[in-house]
């Protein structure tokens, strides 16, 4: 099971946001207590719920506004305050971002993670845990462990999760020598206004709250890390590089369906998506002739 800590005074998260709020209680009463071994800036106080502080589990550190989950995640992984499969939980971040350096509006209410994963070893290529998997190895688990919540979302090449077609959230993998962080974004309370590029409009969003989910950040994050987990070992012990392609295809949004993509932030085509590919690319058609995209956006579906 997982063990939250917060890095701040339990008061201070729960004035954030009516979901924090119910965290709070829910999680709660808070014990504070004196550590060195991971301290934000100057700090040395946290809190356990009463109950748990001695139980051994993946942490999930929750902090308040931070300029993103993943730079506080890189920051105490870098000072090795934090492990494997332990992870970041921030209420709002002011400078999110996601694919392609765009910027992540991200007000509070949703869910900012950011979740340490195993290191790359490059030496078996034959399971899912490969470097140009990653993003979709991400979203599958994150997808399987919303389905088991009553949330039957999809895919969107290569790493964003839809729900009844609409954008819920994103994933973002970050790479550092060998060490990796993986960041997650759901829209709970609130959701994203509309992009565009061009004259093609982005995926419209939706969030949790809005599809009638009565869920909150911490008790959807809790869930994910330890559904994830089982999935991942399942991922590398017993599922076949290739099979994983299978399931991935099992979840794609909009196989066999005419799309916009955008290809180099420049160049936008219209084509069918045939499925993911085996390097993880999107396989398309295009006219008579199929081809393997490694970057791009889907738009819109024709």
């Amino acid at each position: 099971m997982t063990l939250p800590v917060l890095m701040m005074p339990p008061e201070q998260i729960a004035k954030r946001h009516r979901l924090w709020m119910k965290e709070i209680a829910v999680f709660g009463p808070w014990e504070q207590i004196d550590r060195q071994d991971f301290s934000p800036a100057v700090r040395h106080s946290v809190w356990y719920p009463s109950a748990d502080s001695t139980r051994p589990g993946p942490r999930v550190l929750i902090w308040d506004q931070y300029s993103s989950s993943m730079d506080l995640a890189w920051e105490l992984l870098n000072r090795r305050e934090i492990h494997t499969w332990d992870s970041v939980i921030v209420t709002e971040q002011t400078a999110g971002r996601g694919q392609f350096r765009r910027n992540w509006v991200s007000p509070v209410g949703n869910l900012y993670a950011s979740w340490v994963w195993p290191e790359l070893s490059g030496s078996n290529i034959s399971n899912a845990y490969q470097e140009n998997l990653l993003p979709l190895v991400a979203a599958y688990i994150v997808a399987r462990g919303l389905e088991l919540l009553g949330i039957d979302v999809q895919i969107k090449w290569p790493n964003d999760l839809l729900y009844k077609n609409r954008k819920i959230g994103g994933i973002l993998i970050e790479q550092r020598d060998r060490k990796i962080i993986v960041g997650i974004g759901i829209n709970m309370a609130s959701v994203p206004s509309l992009q565009t590029a061009g004259t093609k409009i982005f995926m419209p969003a939706t969030g949790l709250s809005a599809e009638g989910f009565d869920l909150s950040p911490l008790k959807v994050w809790s869930h994910l890390v330890e559904s994830g987990l089982h999935c991942f070992r399942m991922l590398i012990n017993q599922i076949h590089a290739s099979e994983f392609i299978l399931l991935i295809n099992s979840r794609l949004a909009w196989r066999g369906k005419h799309v916009h993509i955008l290809k180099n932030e420049e160049e936008i085509c219209s084509a069918i998506i045939i499925g993911v590919a085996e390097n993880g690319g999107l396989l398309i058609k295009r006219n008579t002739q199929t081809e393997v995209i490694q970057s791009g956006r889907i738009l819109t579906v024709e």
